[in-house]
């Protein structure tokens, strides 16, 4: 949750995550890649004080949320995140995916027809009534 406030006449912007859970030690952790970020951040493995790296993991990724937030609410006052999305042309209508679960879906009766399992035959406009 973003808090924003007015303290002593200055702006304060602040983020808390009651519910972030962390984990620096076993799990997903020993896995390659997960351990080289957690190397990189300075919080891989036992600390001599029990849970100061996660404590500094959780630090960390609530700064980043922060930073985050701090963009977004820049980009909102500046009117910069509508120009960017209408630039890069996030603005159209969304168009199908050619996934290869659909790929496969419009294949199919086709598929079947060549088959001799499908017949297709056009349908009369009153058809399309519900």
């Amino acid at each position: 949750m973003l808090i924003i406030n007015s303290f002593n006449g200055n702006l304060q912007i602040s983020v808390s995550m009651p519910s972030i859970e962390v984990g620096t030690i076993g799990g997903g952790t020993i896995l390659e890649p997960q351990s080289a970020m957690l190397d990189l951040l300075g919080v891989r493995g036992a600390h001599p004080e029990p849970g100061a790296n996660a404590r500094r993991l959780a630090r960390i990724i609530a700064a980043t949320v922060l930073a985050g937030e701090l963009s977004l609410c820049a980009a909102l006052a500046a009117g910069h995140l509508v120009s960017a999305h209408m630039k890069h042309n996030r603005s159209g209508a969304p168009t199908r995916s050619t996934t290869p679960v659909s790929a496969a879906l419009s294949a199919a009766p086709d598929r079947l027809q060549a088959q001799g399992g499908l017949r297709m035959a056009p349908l009369s406009p009153s058809a399309h009534r519900f």
